[in-house]
């Protein structure tokens, strides 16, 4: 399918609405339409005070927002993501100073971990954000950090409107900026740690003859990795155009593309054992000799001696794994939406999008347990190159009628989604006296294809739902929305190539179509005003989640393990769902905003890939349904102003979350039932102290997490950390030929701690009492300098 064939058809349909919609409607219907656009057209200043909506009056569900003023603030090239760690019941996490790497970004809301959540970027789905880009791509693809608008998160029900297959627990909504109405040249230079430059330019053409405007972006960024050696440099190109265009008296007309080129070193995956014997800054070789050496000692058996300081571990500490000669992810995205909305009538509104989305990616490792052979079967070098290689495309489009008067708003819509995407597993040729293939590089001509899959799919989806003010005081929403996922696994080749596996039949691999999703997920809420500063809300949602596409050793996908092994999972499993309710109490006054929320969470048919083999390996794993989760907890917010520019700010969260019961693999009962889930800190406090004055910019905060489990048994954990990062900066308005001229500074990790950051890279495992079992931890990354200067013409 041509992923861009949906923009086209909708511009064309959208361009030959009836003139007549657009004319019946009032001067009023228009100023309700113009509120309901993403950002404010007005201008806007480089530097802002900062704004964290800790609350949002009037809702029926704990909505929080973070808006540009906050996303400006932290060093640029910082992931939108690690902004929103700042909030209630949040964990990130990430290996880098700027949440860029994806392969360790995570983030988690109550107990629920990123492929369970909910993201869309000015209502286009970018799917579950797996590294395995197997629906969507990560936020940092799909626009620049500099061009986003406002963040919006859904914490515990999410939004019955939010275009998402995976939301269990908290949806995430992205809104770009929109152009300014004023011609203006942004130009950002930044330098920073570990030879970090970032180029970042804008052009914005302001009001054009017919009302249209549009921006023109683009940043080119270079880091080197903070440790390692060899390849080691971070390199990212993006461009983003948007252009927003009035039709008719009460219509909008907007078209948006992105193109984004992502080249990531890999850090390495570790475990505590290798953390201590081989230091805190321990990565990957980068040195072919060392690389080759290590394969050789594995391959050998013991009788070559591993490379120093690997030497060090002892056979039972696997030193096999602990470092290779590289590894690197390769994404490359174009995304682009067309949108329309406007106003029929005095109280009915329409919008529809439609979008299209291609990706090619590549996951790049030097693995030492498969050699490079030659046409006659003879091994050349102990190391081969493994690739997974990922392909997207796919397209849909979304559309929406809201009803609306000073007492009802009644509002619904539907989403329908084509995709195809196609996986496979290959290994390419080194040699002995070099590794042939870059880091950087989509490799050609693989000596070995293992498997190769293609994954169509075809999603429908429809929502209605209603928010009614019976009275000045309460206010009550209701309604539920229907999803249908259809997916099927086609084995498309398998042992192509050099014959390396002439035992494996295509049975050895599953095929065939799964269903998933629900006529009827149902979400209800109340708010009741109890004065003009203070309320309460209370709201309760089912949601489901759709199967997770991929090969052996991809994630929770049912087509990782044999033929007869997927027939029996055909008539058993169940997709993953959840029962959310949460209460809450809100205040605000002109200097205090409070939010304190109890939330309450049964998570049901939890699905887990039980590995039979090595994860890294790509042995395949037999999905089970292992029982359900229960979670409860306390949050709240408060943001409170005092003094003369004076913001401080602060979050709580204690939540539990554990297992109802225990599972069994091999035949072997594995004592679950009562545990801490993995990756889930039980306390988390965020605080900043933010000051603003004439044109000066200051803010200091810091993140508490309490010890997370990274084994299902908790027999291993992680420490609490405690992070601190400030930055500040001073702009002047109107100098000589500038508009603004602005310096800024930034440092991360204000204390230089040393810590565990991203755990469950590789995955978690049952038990790991030594810490030797599984290579899943990620150290985080040390103080970091980011100097930027700014001017807008």
């Amino acid at each position: 399918m041509n992923a861009y064939r949906w923009p086209v058809l909708l511009a064309a349909l959208t361009l030959t609405l009836p003139a007549v919609a657009q004319q019946t409607s009032s001067p009023a219907s228009t100023a309700q339409t113009d509120a309901q656009s993403t950002n404010t057209s007005q201008d806007q200043k480089i530097s802002t005070s900062e704004t964290v909506t800790v609350t949002a009056p009037g809702e029926t569900r704990d909505t929080q927002s973070v808006d540009s003023k906050v996303l400006l603030q932290q060093a640029p090239g910082t992931s939108p993501i690690a902004v929103l760690g700042r909030l209630p019941s949040v964990e990130v996490t990430t290996a880098d100073p700027y949440g860029a790497y994806e392969w360790a970004l995570r983030i988690s809301v109550r107990g629920f971990n990123q492929n369970q959540l909910g993201f869309t970027l000015d209502d286009v789905p970018l799917g579950d954000m797996s590294y395995g880009n197997l629906n969507g791509l990560h936020i940092s693809r799909a626009i620049i950090d500099e061009d986003m608008g406002r963040v919006t998160l859904s914490q515990g029900t999410g939004a019955l409107e939010v275009a998402s297959t995976s939301n269990l627990g908290g949806a995430v909504q992205f809104y770009s900026a929109d152009p300014l109405d004023k011609f203006h040249f942004d130009a950002r230079q930044s330098f920073g740690s570990f030879d970090g430059v970032r180029s970042y330019g804008r052009l914005d053409s302001g009001l054009l003859p017919g009302g249209g405007k549009f921006y023109f972006a683009g940043v080119w960024q270079r880091a080197d990795k903070w440790k390692s050696a060899g390849q080691r440099n971070q390199r990212y190109e993006q461009f983003n155009l948007k252009y927003v265009q009035p039709v008719g008296a009460n219509g909008t007309f907007t078209a948006y593309a992105d193109l984004s080129n992502r080249q990531e070193v890999d850090y390495q995956d570790l475990d505590k054992i290798w953390v201590k014997t081989l230091g805190y800054n321990w990565d990957n070789f980068g040195n072919w000799n060392q690389a080759l050496q290590a394969a050789e000692a594995y391959q050998s058996g013991g009788t070559i001696a591993y490379p120093n300081p690997v030497s060090k571990l002892t056979s039972s500490q696997d030193p096999e794994d602990a470092a290779y000669f590289g590894a690197s992810g390769l994404r490359r995205d174009r995304l682009a939406y067309v949108s329309y909305k406007t106003a029929i009538g005095t109280h009915l509104f329409w919008k529809t999008t439609a979008y299209g989305h291609g990706n090619d990616g590549d996951g790049l490792w030097f693995t030492p347990y498969l050699p490079t052979y030659n046409s006659n079967y003879e091994a050349v070098s102990p190391i081969s190159l493994r690739t997974s290689e990922y392909g997207i495309e796919r397209g849909g489009f979304l559309t929406s009628l809201s009803f609306e008067t000073a007492k009802n708003m009644l509002e619904g819509g539907a989403w329908f989604e084509k995709e195809d995407f196609t996986l496979a597993r290959r290994f390419y040729n080194t040699s002995l006296a070099g590794p042939i293939h870059s880091l950087y590089d989509f490799p050609t001509n693989p000596f070995y294809t293992q498997w190769a899959y293609e994954f169509p799919s075809t999603l429908y989806a429809l929502h209605l739902q209603d928010k009614y003010k019976i009275n000045d005081k309460v206010t009550v929403s209701a309604g539920f929305k229907a999803e249908e996922t259809n997916q099927t696994g086609n084995l498309k080749a398998y042992n192509t190539g050099l014959d390396l596996a002439p035992t494996t039949v295509a049975s050895s691999y599953a095929q065939g179509s799964l269903e998933s999703g629900s006529p009827f997920l149902p979400q209800v809420g109340v708010d009741w005003k109890l004065d003009q500063k203070s309320e309460v809300f209370a709201d309760v949602a089912k949601n489901t989640r759709a199967y997770q596409t991929g090969g052996p050793g991809f994630g929770t996908s049912p087509w990782g393990t044999s033929q007869a092994g997927f027939d029996v999972l055909t008539s058993s499993l169940k997709p993953e769902s959840s029962w959310s309710e949460e209460v809450g109490y809100r205040y605000t006054d002109n200097r205090a905003s409070i939010q304190a929320n109890y939330f309450h969470v049964n998570f049901s048919n939890r699905l887990l890939a039980i590995q039979q083999g090595a994860a890294i390996a790509g042995d395949a794993s037999l999905l089970s349904n292992v029982g359900g989760v229960t979670t409860n907890g306390l949050d709240g917010a408060a943001s409170v102003q005092f003094g003369n520019g004076w913001v401080l700010y602060n979050g709580l969260t204690f939540s539990r979350s554990t297992y109802n019961d225990n599972y069994t693999s091999d035949g072997t009962e594995i004592e679950t039932g009562g545990k801490i889930v993995v990756d889930a800190p039980e306390f988390m406090w965020k605080n900043s102290l933010s000051y603003s004055h004439k044109g000066f910019d200051a803010h200091i905060g810091s993140d508490y997490m309490s010890k997370r489990y990274y084994t299902y048994t908790d027999d291993s954990s992680v420490d609490g950390r405690f992070l601190a990062e400030m930055g500040t900066s001073y702009h002047k308005d109107e100098v000589g030929i500038f508009d603004q001229l602005k310096l800024q500074f930034n440092i991360y990790n204000l204390a230089n701690a040393k810590y565990y950051s991203t755990i469950g890279t590789n995955g978690f495992i049952a038990s790991d009492p030594t810490g030797v079992g599984n290579n899943t931890l990620q150290v985080g990354a040390p103080r970091a300098f980011t100097g930027t200067f700014s001017m807008r013409f």
